[in-house]
Formats: C-alpha cells, structure tokens, sequence
C-alpha cells in the first residue's frame, strides 16, 4: 500500500494487494472489536451524575463515533467496487474526511489496546512471541498510528 499526499491536502491511498484491503476493511470492525457504543459510556463513569452526560453527550457520541465509522467502511467498499482488479485500487481522503478518518483510527486503536492490552512500547522480541490473533492486531494497530500521522502531518490543520 502506497500512502501519497496530493497537492489539494488530501492522501491518496494505493491499494496493491488483497491483504491491503483487508487491512482497510478491518479499521471498522477493529474499533467495534470493544464496542464503540461501550466508549462513551465508560467516559460517562468519569461524570458526576448531574452532568446529565448519559441523556446527552452520551447519544451524541454514540452517533459521531458510528458516523465515522459508516463513513470510512463505506469509502472503501466504493473504492473496491470500482477497482477492475480486486487485488488492487485507489481512493482519495480529502481534506474534509481527514477528522472522520483520523477519528476512526483512533477508535479502532483505542478498541484494539483495550482488547489485547499491549502496553507501552513492545519490543520486537515480545511481538514475535505473541499468538496468532493478537500479533495482527498489534501490527494492525501499529499501522493505524502511522496513517493517522501522515493524516496529520498532511491533511490535518
């Protein structure tokens, strides 16, 4: 996968194998790994309860996190319907998706840290020793943080 920024602040994203897009498909599923609808109500335990955090900013949230994860699984599935080779394809992050996207990411990272605790800075050597499932996510979560810089460093005011 080739990830370039384009001159209008966006990120072109080059699909060149399946596993590229497998790992596309899994941000969403990643951050509904520990619920997404299950982050705003643990931050609701940190309020006080006349805060009225679970009637109002609970709902809100819930729908702003669901939002952009709809948003991002439903830019890729487009990107693979219009790609003539399954193994391969393109789409563009524009600027204005940079917030949803980075938000996305960080839900899946969030799940996948909650899930499989991994913990400060990993060495290589423990990551190598990890099962099966839990080195992929850790992999997963490791390119997730890299995306999410290039949305910074390029798209992200």
């Amino acid at each position: 996968m080739k990830v370039l920024p384009t001159l209008e602040g966006g990120l072109r994203i080059e699909v060149e194998t399946a596993t590229d897009w497998l790992v596309l498909e899994q941000i969403a599923s990643d951050a509904l790994e520990d619920g997404v609808e299950n982050l705003p109500t643990r931050l609701s335990a940190l309020m006080d309860e006349e805060s009225e955090w679970d009637e109002i900013v609970v709902p809100e949230l819930e729908d702003f996190f669901t939002g952009q994860l709809r948003m991002v699984r439903d830019t890729i599935h487009a990107a693979q319907q219009e790609s003539t080779d399954p193994a391969e394809g393109m789409f563009l992050i524009m600027r204005a998706e940079g917030g949803q996207w980075y938000g996305a990411l960080n839900q899946a990272r969030l799940a996948l840290e909650t899930h499989y605790r991994f913990g400060p800075g990993e060495e290589v050597n423990e990551v190598e020793s990890f099962p099966a499932p839990k080195r992929s996510a850790f992999i997963r979560s490791q390119f997730y943080c890299a995306l999410q810089s290039v949305l910074l460093e390029h798209v992200l005011d």
